[in-house]
């Protein structure tokens, strides 16, 4: 029983020294000195939890830093604004058509390159082949292998944009669909 005893007035020692500096983390941490205590007494509650081994700890200080960020992490969490979404806003019309006409265009539009161009896309992308085995089979290097396989795929870009009418823009390859008329 004293073993216990001992470790609590070890643990509300460590803890009378430390609790200003914790204080005035929390407080730098929220800007709200209600919050700030409401949460380092909080704080306290789990050293108390802990209060049988505190003070074996290889640095209790930071140990007690690591438990404070993590009650700062759960209250930002818990005091984020969720903002719920009508069910029609969750889906839209436009991805769906989107989505079945490209499905329609790729491979027409696949159709319309040169085959050892559409052989390279249709191997390495869609049949998710290794590229050196592809290359092997040529009898080409890696290297040539990469340079005819980008050349097809901007050939297949630009088909696709003009077929297809996909607008790209510097964020992504595939920006906007327009709906084909």
């Amino acid at each position: 029983m004293s073993n216990v005893s001992d470790f609590n007035a070890c643990m509300t020692i460590f803890w009378q020294q430390h609790e200003p500096e914790l204080l005035r983390f929390l407080v730098s941490k929220t800007g709200d000195e209600e919050k700030a205590a409401d949460l380092l007494q909080e704080l306290f509650l789990r050293a108390r939890a802990h209060s049988d081994h505190f003070c074996e700890m290889e640095n209790p200080r930071a140990w007690l830093y690591r438990a404070a960020r993590n009650l700062l992490i759960d209250e930002y969490r818990s005091a984020r604004e969720i903002v719920e979404l009508e069910e029609d806003t969750l889906l839209s019309d436009i991805s769906p058509d989107a989505i079945s006409t490209l499905n329609v265009c790729l491979p027409e539009t696949l159709q319309a390159l040169p085959e050892d161009e559409r052989w390279l896309i249709e191997e390495s992308d869609l049949n998710r082949r290794p590229q050196q085995a592809l290359a092997d089979e040529l009898g080409i290097s890696l290297t040539a292998f990469k340079s005819r396989l980008l050349r097809a795929r901007k050939h297949l870009k630009e088909a696709m944009t003009e077929l297809c009418q996909i607008e790209a823009d510097d964020t992504s390859p595939v920006c906007c669909h327009k709906k084909m008329t």
